[in-house]
């Protein structure tokens, strides 16, 4: 009974991926920016699994109500912002980041 509920859903892997997006997205907003850029892995793996209320640590799977497919892992390829104008922002504010360091460094040398 329970391996066909997997497919119960019709598009169990679309649903299931908005799902995961939406938890990530949630996690993320609430994070400042430099506090993500350190911790993304960590944020987002916790975001996709939620945290053990005793240990603290993410949990070791999510399991989907609706098909009760089973999610173990995730593997993050790459970090960045769906909206074109945040990542313009963003890449102006790393390139500024990068002149003031290297402007410091010249200053002191």
């Amino acid at each position: 009974e329970t391996r066909k509920d997997i497919f119960q859903v019709p598009d169990f892997v679309g649903d299931d991926c908005k799902a995961i997006a939406s938890r990530v997205r949630g996690a993320v907003a609430s994070k400042r920016f430099d506090v993500f850029h350190k911790s993304s892995a960590d944020i987002i793996t916790r975001a996709v699994f939620g945290v053990d209320s005793e240990s603290g640590e993410p949990k070791k799977e999510l399991r989907m109500k609706a098909n009760n497919l089973v999610i173990t892992s995730v593997d993050i390829q790459t970090v960045e912002p769906v909206d074109s104008r945040t990542q313009e922002s963003l890449q102006r504010s790393v390139q500024l980041a990068i002149e003031i360091t290297t402007k410091a460094q010249e200053a002191t040398a």
